[in-house]
């Protein structure tokens, strides 16, 4: 078959040329379209947004009114901002009723005695100005030198230690629920010396592996505190504040693998301490377990500014002094729970308990008369 062309090259140029800008046009105008339409999109979103601006303004302007318009409106910021503090507030928040217990450890044992007549406690400079009276009870016709210089070297090696209970998978166990002392706060003590504490533990609330997000029942816990504090076991579970590491107890902390070399102690209810540390010692076959405790309560002691001869009320001769004790200041911090005073000699004295007041101040003594040969020469 054979196929004539009869159109002219010429043309066959032009349609050709013609479907080109066809084509041509027809992109253009797509494009456009799409432009347009875009842009009316666009302006749609604007015309949207501004409306929803314009509306946000006038709901802001409302509440803004019905705001400055509420008399109340002073005391709700001020509750709000206190609120806000409260964080700040009980981490600035002190413990001074430890002082009892720190001033009691810190006195002698024996006859002799120091009784404070003026105390001043500054937390600013962590310092505190005392006023006293020393006297040895061994020899109350003179003026011994030695019982205030017996107390200054005391309270230069005076330690303290704090911490937290916890269970025997080292969850802490609430403060309220755990017992320290008797009523004259002296610590709990077992038949062989060691410090122990009462856990409450079957009261609601004071168990901390159990899930129990109920508030602990402050009746049930008062009554099971003054079970513990009469001797009953029933209603409580005692925990050790020091390890068991005596050899003729099967429940030795060491050989039931309770702590490891490092003083690491797990699976068993215990006494965290931030300040005495445990560290075991293999030696001939054994392991001794000494201890440490670099938490000092007066690093830099106390220093005597002025002493001279007084007598007291009931006619005996003593030593007045005053001085400035210059203290830890972590002994006051309301967040160091736990807190004990440890006298030198190992007595230890436990805070924020009813002491004996009595034995730790007493009436300021008098100054000598001027008759007064043997106050005024004292030995």
């Amino acid at each position: 078959m054979y196929e004539i062309n009869l159109v002219p090259d010429v043309k066959a140029q032009m349609i050709k040329a013609q479907k080109t800008r066809n084509l041509v046009f027809f992109i253009a105008a797509a494009i456009s379209a799409i432009s347009i339409g875009m842009v009316v999109i666009l302006a749609g979103i604007r015309g949207g947004q501004e409306l929803r601006i314009n509306g946000q303004d006038n709901t802001l302007e409302l509440m803004s009114k019905k705001l400055n318009d509420f008399d109340g409106l002073e005391e709700v910021l001020t509750i709000k901002s206190q609120l806000n503090n409260l964080e700040e507030i009980r981490a600035k928040k002190k413990s001074l009723s430890r002082i009892f217990s720190i001033i009691s450890a810190m006195q002698p044992t024996g006859s002799d005695r120091v009784t404070i007549s003026s105390l001043d406690i500054n937390l600013a400079d962590s310092t505190m100005n005392l006023e006293g009276q020393a006297n040895a009870g061994e020899d109350t016709d003179g003026i011994d030198y030695r019982v205030l210089e017996s107390f200054m070297k005391q309270v230069s090696l005076m330690k303290f230690d704090y911490g937290r209970y916890v269970d025997r998978y080292g969850n802490e166990i609430p403060t309220m629920c755990i017992k320290e002392a008797d009523d004259n706060g002296q610590p709990y003590t077992d038949l062989k010396g060691r410090l122990f504490a009462y856990w409450t533990k079957s009261v609601k609330g004071c168990d901390p592996s159990v899930d129990n997000e109920d508030s602990i029942d402050e009746d049930e816990l008062s009554a099971a505190l003054s079970n513990a504090a009469n001797g009953s076991s029933q209603t409580v579970a005692t925990i050790l504040r020091t390890p068991n590491f005596d050899n003729t107890d099967p429940e030795n902390w060491d050989q039931r693998g309770y702590i490891d070399l490092d003083g690491n102690i797990s699976g068993v209810e215990h006494f965290e301490s931030e300040c005495i540390k445990y560290t075991g010692i293999e030696y001939n076959g054994k392991r001794n377990w000494p201890s440490t405790n670099e938490c000092y309560l007066a690093p830099d002691g106390i220093e005597i500014t002025s002493s001279s001869n007084g007598r007291q009320s009931g006619g005996d001769l003593v030593l007045r002094f005053t001085g400035t004790l210059y203290f830890n200041d972590e002994i006051f911090d309301f967040n160091n729970k736990h807190l004990v005073a440890i006298a030198p000699s190992g007595r230890t004295n436990v805070t924020d308990s009813l002491l004996q007041l009595e034995s730790i101040f007493s009436e300021k003594a008098m100054d000598c008369d001027d008759g007064d040969t043997a106050c005024r020469s004292g030995n």
